[in-house]
């Protein structure tokens, strides 16, 4: 027998079976209890509270958290409303498999009073899981999902790969398209060199190009138009570099003026320190003498049976003192320096114009960047000093005892300084110079040489030598 108790709250009947006592059982026939439905109207907007529908899992009664609640949890996993022919909405609860449940069944009644749904929509009902469960709703996470990060970041990666490959394709073809370009403008091709590799048998028969243009022409400095315009005295307005360079070459005056101030002073030093008198020679006295003599002239005789034997001696100091600042003495015998001699004339291959012009512009290249240090210079002057110390030892029988033997030596290693540096000064003129001694239609002794040019200002040799200065001669 069911037994059914009406909440007087929420207007539920719940009927559960219930024993009876003995006393209470019908006389007849024992038969299995039928089950009452009840139907009710499903809670309206008032009984939910502001929030409608979504808030019918906290109303009172059937979905809220009474007796009902606590039997439908386990066994209503989905519940669909409906709208029934009534208006109502009816509530079809399936049986659970998993057990047997109690013969207790709730129904959602229609009841004359209750609110229809007039559209006739079907409402879903909430789950057993959401309206049973104290636990607050899961929060749905609206960001990206690590899965998609990973794969922008590969799909931004192969792009970029993607693109620098392409850049770097068409930057390698260009380049190489520029690269066949100059090759094929190359006259020498594979053919050609293999055809030098075999030899002279087979020609090969390359085609030039009509493009290539022809090389310039460079002017060659050897050629005869340029010889023919190079002035080697005046260099102001020649296209050579060394005209910005090398002094401007001395005018004729200017060397004769040079060349007979030095002589001047030569001979006065011999009237000045030495006198005519008549001496009396040792053997080893003739020997040193002899060495300041010539084939044409014998120094012991004519020191002897002259008169004036001073005639002698400026022969002899003039001799002296140009031989040892000539560039083209021997070495241990010249004061001259030997870094600027370097090649000697007679050491010269050939000797025609051009070589000649070459040897004049070499020689004033070596003048120019001299630069003598101290140790050269202090070694020159002892040199000077010994070689006038030498002359006057030799000649010391005629020298005049009125004058200081000291004042002589200096006066004499100044003369010889004046001859070194002009003799350096003439050996880098764009003019090659030489001193004559000796000529056969004069009749008596040359105290002093003459100065002669050999070359023109083109390096060509003068035939015959201009003359610059008579060698001064004297009867003995």
């Amino acid at each position: 027998m069911s037994r059914c108790i009406t909440d007087p709250e929420t207007g539920i009947e719940e009927c559960t079976d219930a024993p009876i006592s003995p006393d209470q059982a019908p006389a007849g026939p024992e038969s299995p209890p039928e089950p009452t439905e009840t139907l009710m109207n499903p809670p309206t907007p008032r009984q939910t509270g502001a929030k409608g529908l979504d808030n019918w899992e906290n109303a009172p009664g059937i979905w809220g958290g009474g007796v009902a609640s606590s039997v439908l949890e386990p066994l209503l996993p989905s519940t669909t409303a409906i709208t029934n022919d009534g208006g109502g909405m009816a509530s079809q609860t399936p049986a659970s498999s998993s057990g047997p449940i109690p013969s207790t069944s709730v129904s959602a009644t229609s009841t004359p009073g209750s609110t229809q749904n007039t559209n006739h929509e079907p409402v879903n009902s909430p789950s057993p899981s959401s309206s049973a469960s104290s636990s607050p709703p899961t929060i749905v996470n609206q960001g990206v999902a690590p899965g998609a990060v990973a794969g922008i970041a590969i799909a931004t990666t192969i792009l970029g790969a993607a693109i620098a490959f392409i850049a770097a394709f068409f930057i390698f073809k260009r380049r190489q398209n520029a690269r066949q370009a100059y090759k094929d403008s190359r006259v020498s091709t594979p053919e050609l060199i293999a055809s030098l590799k075999v030899g002279a048998n087979h020609k090969s028969y390359v085609s030039i190009s009509q493009s290539i243009t022809k090389p310039p022409v460079v002017a060659h400095s050897g050629s005869e138009s340029t010889k023919g315009d190079l002035d080697l005295a005046n260099l102001a307005h020649s296209s050579d570099f060394l005209a910005t360079i090398l002094p401007a070459a001395a005018d004729e005056n200017t060397v004769k003026n040079k060349c007979a101030n030095l002589f001047s002073q030569i001979l006065r030093h011999v009237e000045i320190y030495y006198r005519d008198v008549h001496a009396t020679m040792t053997p080893s006295m003739e020997n040193d003498l002899e060495r300041f003599g010539s084939e044409s002239l014998n120094m012991v005789n004519m020191l002897q049976d002259s008169s004036m034997p001073t005639i002698a001696i400026k022969h002899a100091l003039s001799g002296f003192i140009m031989s040892i600042v000539s560039p083209d003495g021997e070495e241990q015998a010249t004061l001259f320096p030997t870094e600027i001699a370097g090649l000697k004339k007679n050491e010269r291959l050939a000797d025609t114009t051009d070589d000649e012009a070459a040897y004049i512009m070499y020689k004033r290249l070596a003048v120019h960047l001299h630069s003598p240090d101290t140790a050269s210079f202090q070694a020159r002057q002892s040199d000077i000093r010994e070689a006038a110390e030498h002359f006057a030892l030799t000649f010391f029988p005629w020298i005049n005892p009125a004058v200081s033997d000291q004042e002589k030596d200096q006066e004499l290693i100044k003369i010889m300084n004046s001859a070194l540096e002009l003799s350096i000064w003439l050996y880098g003129q764009p003019y090659q110079y030489e001193f004559m001694w000796e000529d056969p239609g004069f009749r008596g002794t040359a105290i002093t040489p003459g100065l002669t040019r050999m070359t023109d200002s083109r390096g060509r040799k003068v035939v015959p030598p201009h003359v610059l200065l008579e060698p001064i001669v004297v009867a003995c």
